[in-house]
């Protein structure tokens, strides 16, 4: 009896180890898809300011595959607004942005739950034609 009871406490103990270890690996692959840099908007008029609604071509670096949202927001307590989604290919996730407000915009990206730092851009009123955009 006494063998039996030594067998069950050790399956145990090692189901336990088990079981433990993988949900650690699996938390550990989740917790690790973060943005791993700053969002780039790509160049703006004069490499400093943006135009509404003009075309830039934003991406952020990130270190795991999987889905990346982008997002905006006006710099203090604000509600963000929804931009684009894209899958990370090559460490990169890259969305077209299309200001629509004017003023300080703060730009990030989130994968995996974990937010980028802020990159914060000027957009003024955007005008352009045939492809061509520019702000003043």
């Amino acid at each position: 009896m006494r063998t039996n009871r030594l067998t069950t406490r050790i399956a145990a103990g090692a189901a336990t180890v088990f079981l433990a270890g993988g949900l650690s690996a699996v938390g550990a692959s989740g917790a690790a898809a973060v943005p791993s840099g700053r969002v780039d908007a790509g160049v703006g008029f004069s490499s400093n300011a943006y135009g509404t609604g003009c075309s830039y071509s934003m991406t952020v670096p990130v270190n795991a595959s999987g889905k990346v949202t982008f997002w905006e927001k006006k710099p203090g307590i604000s509600p963000p607004i929804y931009i684009d989604s894209a899958r990370a290919v090559g460490g990169t996730a890259a969305v077209t942005w299309v200001p629509s407000r004017e003023g300080y915009r703060q730009l990030y990206a989130v994968q995996g739950g974990k937010r980028s730092n802020y990159t914060t851009v000027l957009v003024h009123r955007g005008y352009g034609t045939l492809g061509f955009c520019f702000a003043l």
